[in-house]
């Protein structure tokens, strides 16, 4: 199933055995914070064992915001697929590509 966070409760996405979470690198490449970040806040507690892959792009930094989330995924006792899939602005078709081997290995994971 798809979801945007604008429309899945987090209990409804927790209910689910994967959880694969896409955001941007926002500000000072911190998680969007109007919608995304209170959606993840709420999920953050129930991780412990839930397989969970991460997906984002940023435009400016290095990526600090993804390895932010991993730690606190990690801190959570998520099972985190190794590492998280970064693009560097609009994804690419290398990173289009990254994101389709992403979902293959996300559904063995």
């Amino acid at each position: 199933e798809l979801f945007s966070v604008e429309s899945v409760p987090p209990e409804r996405a927790l209910a689910h055995d994967m959880l694969i979470l896409g955001c941007p690198a926002m500000g000072s490449e911190v998680l969007e914070e109007e919608v995304f970040e209170p959606f993840f806040t709420a999920l953050e507690g129930f991780l412990q064992g839930k397989k969970l892959a991460l997906f984002g792009s940023y435009g400016w930094g290095d990526g600090e915001w993804m390895r932010s989330w991993q730690n606190r995924c990690a801190a959570a006792g998520a099972a985190l697929m190794a590492g998280g899939l970064t693009a560097e602005s609009a994804p690419d078709p290398d990173a289009l590509a990254q994101c389709e081997a992403l979902g293959r290995e996300a559904a063995s994971f």
